[in-house]
């Protein structure tokens, strides 16, 4: 009889679990793996050493290593790992030991006192017939990876943030520099119109507006020394270090940048941190739905036993007691919170679904826009280049012609003023095309701190 119940109960219980065999509704995504393995690599992974800048890739090493935000963001990958490991010894049998010893004391009666001594080992194990340990491990797992990811696209806005600020104080420096020259020429001219003055060539009025110039020129300076500091300041933040520290190092601005071919960033751009963060978060979501599913069909647990109790130590082991038990267990009603937890698991897997599109579309059009703002800025630069051979032009003759006195102060003021704000432009625009070229890099994402997630997720690959 008993073998008989024993042989209905299971026959059920496999009955019931073909049916449990459902799998979350496939999204229809990109092939994640199959893209990222075929696609060529046109950039390398730390993108900052195409700029060939020795100063800023040590600066940017310091900073991945130093940087509290990264470290903050490493603490959080340790964590996901122990919990990936804490969900994986979860699933193994668990076995409990236990011994004591009780002393009575009999406060009326003949015998005064009593001891007993007691032993337990206990083994129980869940039979795992649907996979649902699978399940578990692949949402602990693609959870882990996707705080590796995680960590990957803080230290992208780490360098970013640095390399902006490096070149952005670069740009300072050099607008300080060219701020220097146009001085001393703008001096040299109210030295010849002063000259001018005195001979009677031209009015008072001629030396106030060169010297208000002058005044304008030295205001400049002030913001840009300001803002020089500013990014000091910033730098040393995002290296680890106090911000009133001193940078030793000294920027230089690229003038010309090295081409790049991108290829074709739908095929690239999963190897974005986001889009794999995304990616992951979705996996670990279809897990945790398919655990739900699974979470509704009855579960067989099987437990065994030894235990030993005496009055007497040395007869502890007199009387071994084994025991094995297999229970069958099942919820026969519960007001549909199974059946809610299944619909709560699936939504947010179609949620992270729909998340995982749109990353992918923003991934895109950023890497598209950065790349047409560049070619645009190229263009736009030599437009001022242009503009300057034509500029240095007509300010050497207004002087030549201020000089001979066949022309009037305000000609070499409007072409001195015209000429030095066009230098300063460039300057500028050199700036936005390296900054275009940093949010290209970054668009096409792709991480460069190396963590071995193959160690930590048991892949044996």
């Amino acid at each position: 009889m008993q073998k008989h119940t024993m042989f209905i109960l299971l026959t059920s219980f496999f009955l019931l679990g073909g049916c449990a065999k459902q799998e979350p509704i496939p999204t229809p995504l990109p092939n994640f793996k199959s893209l990222s393995e075929s696609s060529e690599k046109s950039i390398e992974s730390k993108w900052w050493k195409e700029f060939d800048d020795e100063n800023l890739n040590l600066l940017i090493e310091e900073s991945l290593s130093q940087n509290f935000t990264l470290k903050a963001a490493k603490e959080r990958i340790l964590q996901a790992q122990a919990t990936l490991k804490y969900k994986s010894a979860s699933n193994l049998p668990s076995i409990n030991a236990s011994g004591g010893i009780g002393l009575y004391d009999e406060v009326k009666g003949t015998e005064s006192k009593k001891d007993t001594y007691d032993a337990s080992l206990k083994a129980s194990y869940e039979v795992d017939f649907l996979g649902k340990r699978d399940d578990i491990d692949a949402s602990a797992t693609a959870s882990f990876l996707a705080s590796n990811e995680a960590m990957q696209s803080v230290a992208i806005s780490i360098v970013s943030e640095l390399s902006t600020a490096w070149f952005t104080l670069a740009q300072k420096e050099e607008s300080l520099t060219l701020l220097e020259e146009q001085l001393h020429l703008a001096d040299k001219i109210l030295k010849i119109a002063k000259l001018r003055l005195e001979s009677g060539k031209n009015s008072i009025t001629d030396i106030w507006q060169q010297e208000q110039y002058i005044k304008s020129l030295l205001a400049q300076k002030i913001v840009l020394q300001e803002d020089a500091q500013a990014q000091i300041r910033a730098i040393n933040i995002l290296r680890g270090k106090s911000p009133i520290s001193d940078l030793a190092l000294k920027p230089k601005l690229i003038a010309t940048l090295k081409p790049i071919e991108v290829g074709i960033p739908a095929v690239k751009l999963v190897n974005r941190p986001d889009v794999k963060q995304s990616f992951y978060k979705l996996q670990a979501f279809n897990a945790d739905m398919s655990e739900a599913i699974k979470n509704q069909y009855p579960s067989l647990n099987v437990s065994m036993g030894l235990a030993v109790s005496s009055l007497q130590f040395s007869k502890l082991l007199d009387t071994v007691i084994a025991s094995a038990i297999g229970a069958l267990t099942s919820t026969l009603y519960d007001g549909g919170a199974k059946e809610a937890l299944i619909e709560k698991t699936r939504s947010i897997a179609q949620e992270e679904a729909h998340n995982y599109a749109q990353t992918m579309l923003k991934a895109f059009g950023e890497a598209q826009e950065a790349l047409r703002r560049e070619n645009m800025q190229i263009l736009y630069i030599r437009n001022i280049d242009e503009r300057l051979l034509l500029a240095d032009k007509t300010f050497k003759r207004q002087q030549e012609k201020y000089n001979y006195g066949t022309t009037d102060y305000l000609n070499v003021l409007t072409s001195q003023q015209s000429l030095q704000t066009l230098e300063q432009t460039k300057l500028s625009e050199q700036l936005k095309l390296i900054q275009y070229r940093i949010s290209l890099y970054r668009s096409l994402g792709g991480g460069f701190i190396n963590t071995d997630t193959a160690k930590a997720t048991g892949d044996k690959k």
